[in-house]
């Protein structure tokens, strides 16, 4: 079969498909997205290089069928790539994120409903269907330029565009999970699936879980603040105690993870911002800590992870937790948070919302 001949029927197979992605948050480079169209395009051509072979694709393995959740394809016509923003996924209740690569600067946000299907259990019944929440980004928040001491660290927060949509969800079970996305708009509409695994434990520290309580450096342990923080304004109060001396105060705390300026995902800024808001409206009730993720913010050329950052086993940032008097964990917010959310929160753990 002559070479345009076949990459006609490949054009004419992938238009007649579905508007269809199945991905997940490794998918989020340019690279990695371009691979994955060519493994879609590569087994066209192996199906078709025989010419005049009209043999049918081989069944999927006894006991696995064939749905739309095992196609992974990228369509070139799709306006928007949802790229999935939360990284610590694990059983239980959890606050999901994604945004959408595509969404133009001026572009309005599209109405999104997703649906939660456990893929190990049910592929074609949704666990739960709801409208996700748009959070915007400020456009002025940038990243400095800036380098790892070790090589191996690499930026964990990933560029995730003008803002995320946010859905909170239940993970029942360890195991393969899949999003439904039904996006829409003025002038567009479009279906998207995003597939991922939920892992038995996160990573981090959960809810209900106590505090780890460990040593962070304060504002006593340095001759300004700029060696404590990347923020360009910080507030003092949030570097006067560690973290170990918030949990032993008998109170309840704020402990944020965050890195104003080398967030890549430029998140950790306006989360900090909130933080900020909401502890001086608390600082009569609530312990206030901000742990810059690098141990050096002023040397930008060879930064090194805090060790409190490590210590929590936090595989991203920003993170910000809300802790009780009893130093137990009763918030977690991976990523982007609004102040309203914080706010709501911390009024729950101060008025012993929990008994």
């Amino acid at each position: 079969m002559r070479l345009h001949h076949i990459f006609k029927r490949l054009s004419r197979q992938m238009s007649n498909r579905r508007r269809l992605l199945v991905t997940s948050s490794t998918y989020n480079s340019p690279s990695v997205r371009l691979w994955l169209i060519w493994i879609t395009t590569g087994s066209l051509l192996l199906a078709g290089s025989a010419c005049g072979d009209t043999r049918q694709p081989a069944p999927p393995p006894t006991g696995q069928q064939a749905d739309d959740w095992t196609v992974v394809e990228r369509d070139p016509d799709a306006q928007w790539l949802p790229i999935l923003a939360t990284q610590d996924l694990a059983v239980g209740v959890k606050r999901v994120a994604f945004s959408l690569d595509g969404l133009g600067p001026s572009e309005e946000p599209p109405t999104v409903r997703v649906s939660l299907f456990e893929l190990d259990v049910e592929r074609s019944v949704p666990r739960s269907v709801q409208f996700a929440r748009f959070i915007a980004y400020d456009p002025s928040v940038g990243v400095a330029a800036h380098g790892h001491a070790n090589a191996s660290v690499s930026d964990r927060s990933r560029p995730i565009g003008r803002g995320v949509f946010v859905v909170p969800v239940n993970f029942s079970s360890a195991g393969l999970w899949g999003l439904l996305l039904e996006m829409a708009s003025d002038d567009a509409r479009e279906t998207v699936r995003l597939r991922f695994s939920v892992r038995a434990r996160q990573a981090a520290p959960r809810v209900g879980e106590p505090a780890p309580a460990v040593e962070s450096r304060t504002r006593a342990d340095v001759s300004t603040l700029s060696e404590l923080t990347s923020d360009p304004d910080p507030e003092p109060g949030l570097y006067a105690i560690s973290i170990a001396e918030a949990l032993n105060r008998g109170r309840p705390s704020i402990v944020a993870f965050a890195t104003p300026a080398f967030c890549h995902s430029r998140t950790c800024a306006p989360v900090l911002d909130a933080v900020k808001a909401v502890w001086r409206e608390f600082s009569s009730d609530v312990s206030g800590v901000h742990v810059e993720v690098f141990e050096n913010p002023s040397e930008p050329a060879r930064l090194v992870e805090a060790e409190a950052f490590t210590a929590w086993r936090l595989p991203s940032e920003p993170w910000v937790f809300v802790i009780d008097a009893g130093g137990v964990i009763r918030y977690a917010f991976e990523g982007a948070m609004t102040e309203e959310e914080l706010r709501s929160a911390v009024e729950w753990v101060v008025q012993d919302g929990w008994d």
